[in-house]
């Protein structure tokens, strides 16, 4: 049984060292500092470790029906809202760090990508209906908020079922359970715990 759905590499941690380092140049006034971090962030190495993992999710199947497994329940019986509340996010993100639980690589919520994107347009990349156009450090490196039992399985939005994962183990999950993509449960491990902020800092 494995823990996430690709063991991260090299390059994909390089691309965060890389960002850590061009926010560093951008708030102490080296734009030029800055732009050259991002791009060597944007690596081929990092996309081709997103791809096909995240592109063609049913590649990470391993197990289709295994015996005991959880099954899709009907619309009228799963939580009425898939969406996760502030506040359970806020308990998530509190409880995890800016770190995945499944593969352990940091995260970078949302917010500091789109805000690198609007100082640096050619550096950091992104364009939403076109995977391929994306920023590569900052697409693998993506926090999101996971449901560990799928909502359309059943899982709730709440923070027994949610925890923190990069782009490629949310996305590479998609609806699947754990038991079909042969992962074990992330909540069986304690957050790990590390001092990244998940560069939000340029957020102030």
């Amino acid at each position: 049984m494995r823990n996430c759905i690709k063991d991260p590499t090299k390059a994909v941690h390089a691309a965060a060292d890389r960002l850590r380092r061009a926010i560093d140049a951008h708030l102490a006034g080296d734009d030029k500092d800055a732009a050259r971090h991002f791009r060597a962030a944007d690596s081929l190495s990092v996309f081709f470790w997103l791809n096909p993992c995240w592109f063609d999710v049913e590649k990470n199947v391993v197990e289709i029906a295994p015996v005991g497994d959880s099954v899709a329940v009907p619309k009228a019986d799963r939580d009425p809202d898939r969406t996760i509340c502030a506040q359970v996010r806020r308990e998530v993100l509190g409880r995890d760090g800016y770190r995945c639980r499944y593969c352990s690589v940091r995260v970078i919520p949302a917010q500091v990508r789109k805000r690198a994107h609007l100082l640096y347009p050619v550096a950091v990349p992104w364009v939403t209906t076109d995977l391929r156009r994306q920023h590569a450090g900052f697409a693998a490196l993506w926090l999101q908020y996971d449901h560990v039992v799928p909502h359309s399985h059943g899982g709730r939005s709440d923070a027994e079922n949610v925890v923190i994962s990069c782009g490629l183990c949310n996305f590479g999950k998609h609806n699947y359970t754990l038991h079909q993509l042969d992962l074990s449960d992330p909540r069986e491990r304690a957050p790990m715990t590390i001092e990244w902020d998940g560069l939000t800092r340029l957020l102030s």
